[in-house]
């Protein structure tokens, strides 16, 4: 089974129908302070609306709840090559 990880979570994501869930790296002005960074996992509907939004302090705990609540929903990775012609700036 695919997974998120420390080494690709930046262009991963699973994916449930119009669902997508995946992990993005944010702060806020008290982890700034602290020098740390926060880890968001969202779950996003086909219409670019947020359904779900949960904050993480670690990357590692981030990355094991996703793939615990979406493990298995269908992994995608974003860097694949899409099908097309690959002189199109497109692809």
């Amino acid at each position: 089974m695919q997974s998120i990880n420390l080494e690709n979570w930046t262009y991963t994501r699973f994916e449930n129908g119009p669902y997508r869930a995946f992990l993005s790296l944010g702060a806020d002005p008290e982890s700034l302070t602290a020098d740390g960074f926060l880890y968001y996992m969202t779950v996003m509907n086909g219409e670019e609306i947020e359904v779900m939004q949960k904050t993480f302090t670690s990357l590692t705990t981030a990355c094991l709840y996703a793939n615990d609540h979406y493990g298995d929903w269908t992994w995608i990775d974003l860097t694949a090559k899409k099908e097309g012609c690959s002189t199109c700036i497109a692809h």
